[in-house]
């Protein structure tokens, strides 16, 4: 298969900005948009995409490339993996040559979770008792449809057997975490299943049916090479839009919660699998906002959890309200007992960390919470936030507030955190040989031009010269045949992920001013030729060839007086 042309058939008909902004939160600046870098942690956006060269650049981590080298690196995908995302987006036939030395053993596992979450979905619709179990939790048919719920039944080998009739590859089986000994991992449970952010399925949530069983009443699919627990939240892919459009988002204990929230029209509403969240699933959150409203149950459990995931929110930047519901009530009881209205009634009454803390019962003193609030507060990236919450603690608590600015002060001395400085980009100069292939990509029609004025071998720039060889074999063919449809989008699809960053930075990085193309143009030749001949000069200054030394020099001259009028 020629990946190259359908690589640009997928480019042709999928938006880096478009697809990008699927993951995080981008604006306009310029001709360009930019954001905090999904890769590496950071407080000043240094992440930018490129509108009209399809290209991506960090000049915080140096990540770079096109739409694949993205979903690529955000995904930890294989190239095949990331072609194959992308072209079922863009609606093209995609079939993996599977005489390749690629492993499909991943794209066998997204599809045995497929073909389980049909499987479920149609036992569901045959149980009149998983079926009585959601109509009572309230949860409608359009809910069962947008979450593809459905219901494992009580037979130990159901699911085991219904893939092997199918023929499914055994050990794939196996390996997809649905079976525990040969028997069904998830039995007599409402399925839910779990989507990654490209909304394929990656695992299940099992919700137990019977009540008095001693069994835990929600269990998740074990890790396995599509899914880690500590790397997902549910109900993300569906309330991604919704969290962008809202600027925040409501975080849950429980999946009921959150397909009843969605289905009430909270479809902000998302869950960490377990009450503790992972940085890697703050990091995928705040690509979408760095607000949360905490609406976890009420009880001890659901207070306790909350005030643990303050600091990890904190440290993270995210900017925190906690919804503090009735006791003995979860989001799901309070939907389905008073509606839309009561609830959203509680989430515009969301308090404040500060009050959270201090409101809550317990056997604490009031030092005691101070004390626990100025830790979790040392932990804060968010300065002016910090300083919103120390002013709000001072007067709730009445304690002076430059007595709690000075017991801060031992909390983070104490905690001695290793802050690593961002990587700052330097200025964007370039140089001569950065600048001929900036002012190439840029102007196509100059390429075969300027290829006739230099020779590529003097270039010292490894990556450079080996995109000039790689643009000169593309110039070289489109001469043979008469055209020149040069296109930046289409060259990326020829080279490595290495010299698709660098490419993408030196786009992005410096813009050029086509007013003073030709004189950059010529300047650069000049000393780049220039350069080169200084190099030989210096080399052979100890030698005794004085003829070839002065026919140097008369090169150096010849060059100083040459205009290049041909470009």
């Amino acid at each position: 298969m020629d990946y190259q042309k359908l690589l640009e058939e997928i480019k042709s008909k999928i938006d880096i900005v478009d697809f990008i902004s699927e993951y995080i939160n981008l604006s306009k600046t310029g001709q360009n948009y930019r954001a905090l870098c999904p890769f590496h942690p950071e407080k000043t956006p240094s992440f930018f995409v490129s509108p009209s060269k399809q290209i991506f650049h960090c000049f915080g981590c140096g990540k770079g490339g096109d739409v694949l080298s993205f979903l690529m690196e955000y995904e930890k995908l294989s190239f095949i993996e990331a072609l194959s995302i992308l072209a079922t987006k863009a609606g093209i036939e995609f079939q993996i040559n599977k005489s390749s030395t690629y492993s499909i053993s991943k794209d066998k596992l997204y599809r045995i979770y497929e073909i389980a979450t049909e499987i479920y979905s149609k036992k569901l619709s045959e149980s009149q008792i998983a079926q009585k179990y959601l109509t009572e939790r309230g949860i409608n048919q359009e809910s069962i449809e947008i979450f593809k719920i459905g219901y494992a039944p009580e037979e130990k080998d159901f699911l085991y057997q219904q893939l092997k009739k199918l023929g499914l590859d055994e050990k794939i089986i196996k390996t997809s975490g649905l079976l525990s000994n040969f028997m069904d991992f998830f039995r007599n449970r409402i399925i839910i299943p779990i989507h990654d952010l490209t909304g394929r399925i990656v695992a299940f949530g099992g919700r137990l049916i019977e009540q008095e069983s001693t069994l835990p009443k929600y269990i998740n699919s074990t890790d396995t090479p599509i899914f880690k627990k500590g790397n997902s939240i549910f109900g993300l892919w569906q309330a991604k839009p919704y969290i962008r459009q809202k600027g925040y988002a409501i975080l849950m204990e429980g999946y009921i919660d959150v397909i009843l929230s969605h289905q009430y029209g909270f479809k902000n509403s998302v869950a960490p699998l377990g009450t503790a969240l992972t940085q890697e699933q703050l990091n995928k959150l705040k690509n979408f906002t760095n607000k949360v409203v905490i609406v976890f149950d009420s009880d001890e459990a659901g207070i306790q959890a909350t005030e643990k995931i303050l600091q990890t929110l904190f440290h993270k930047g995210f900017i925190v309200k906690i919804a503090r519901l009735p006791d003995r009530q979860d989001p799901a009881s309070i939907l389905q007992r008073y509606g839309e209205k009561t609830f959203k009634n509680f989430i515009a009454k969301a308090l404040s960390p500060v009050d959270f803390i201090l409101e809550t019962k317990s056997k604490k003193t009031l030092n005691e919470k101070v004390y626990e609030l100025l830790h979790k507060i040392a932990y804060m990236n968010n300065l002016i936030y910090r300083e919103e919450l120390i002013k709000e603690l001072s007067e709730k608590s009445t304690i002076n507030e430059l007595t709690l600015r000075e017991e801060l002060k031992k909390f983070l001395s104490s905690l001695k955190k290793e802050r690593t400085s961002e990587n700052k980009s330097d200025t964007n100069v370039l140089n001569e040989e950065e600048t001929l292939l900036r002012i190439a990509l840029s102007f196509p029609d100059k390429i075969q031009p300027l290829l006739s004025k230099i020779e590529l071998e003097t270039i010292e720039n490894q990556i450079v010269k080996q995109i000039f060889y790689k643009m000169k074999n593309i110039a070289d063919t489109d001469k043979k045949e008469v055209k020149n449809d040069f296109r930046v989008d289409k060259f990326l699809n020829t080279l490595t992920e290495e010299e698709k960053r660098f490419v993408s930075k030196l786009i992005i990085s410096a813009e050029i001013d086509e007013d003073y193309i030709m004189e950059n143009l010529k300047d650069c030749i000049k000393r780049l030729k220039i350069k080169f001949i200084d190099k030989k000069i210096k080399e052979l200054s100890k030698s005794a060839d004085k003829n070839l030394l002065q026919n140097l020099i008369r090169q150096k001259k010849e060059i100083l007086r040459n205009s290049y009028e041909g470009l």
